[in-house]
């Protein structure tokens, strides 16, 4: 459960909240609004501000989500298989780290891509809302220097808990990916692995390889005449 911070905060009192971080780096972390005391609405404001800066609640903190060059190469690939899936398939929809989603215990969690079935929503339709009030049943991280182990478990427990069933931790560095079918029980695939999306996403797969690949170097691959 996130701190309760007192009506004037002291440095002892901002350090208990950041111990519960998982360890994020300290540049990633927002004084303003003072930790312990940030709130949903502040999320969307940052969000939705000309910075457009990516951020996600944990435990009434700001804390700043980084993407790389290679992390961010890999979610685009990867989120537009997902998105011709679920386009072909008529399935839902597929959102990246600025599509929030509110957690039970009332963190913001922004996961790289997110996948919402239709299925889970009134009409099969998505609903109108800035963070969306359910988990996705498909979430994925790919790992950025500044990310911790900490914060990872910390992140996957709450993604759970709240419905998700399905979880892809993709490690560029390690050319890894772990798949997660709870926050603890997990099994990893080395590069030549592929991502199935098993009984969540029925018939979808991608080979790590071509994940690891893209934009490292120009195609070889011969146009059509």
């Amino acid at each position: 459960m996130p701190a309760t911070m007192p009506p004037v905060p002291t440095m002892a009192d901002v350090a208990a909240v950041l111990a519960g971080l998982g360890g994020v780096p300290l540049e990633r972390i927002w004084m303003t609004p003072t930790p312990g005391t940030a709130t949903e609405a502040d999320v969307i404001r940052v969000v939705e501000s000309a910075d457009k800066r990516l951020v996600e609640l944990v435990d009434g903190t700001l804390v700043e989500k980084i993407v790389g060059q290679e992390e961010s190469r890999i979610m685009i690939r990867l989120g537009g298989k997902l998105d011709v899936y679920c386009e072909d398939n008529d399935f839902g929809w597929v959102s990246g780290p600025d599509g929030m989603t509110r957690m039970k215990g009332g963190n913001v969690r922004g996961p790289d891509l997110s996948v919402f079935p239709f299925s889970m929503f009134p009409a099969d339709a998505m609903p109108d809302e800035k963070v969306a009030s359910v988990a996705p049943r498909l979430a994925i991280e790919i790992l950025s220097e500044s990310n911790t182990v900490a914060e990872i478990a910390k992140k996957l427990v709450e993604l759970f808990t709240s419905g998700t069933t399905l979880a892809w931790v993709i490690d560029p560095k390690k050319r890894t990916a772990k798949v997660y079918t709870s926050a603890t029980k997990f099994t990893t695939l080395d590069g030549a692995g592929v991502l199935d999306g098993a009984e969540v996403l029925p018939g979808f797969r991608c080979p790590l390889a071509d994940l690891f690949a893209v934009g490292k170097h120009r195609s070889t691959r011969k146009k059509a005449p």
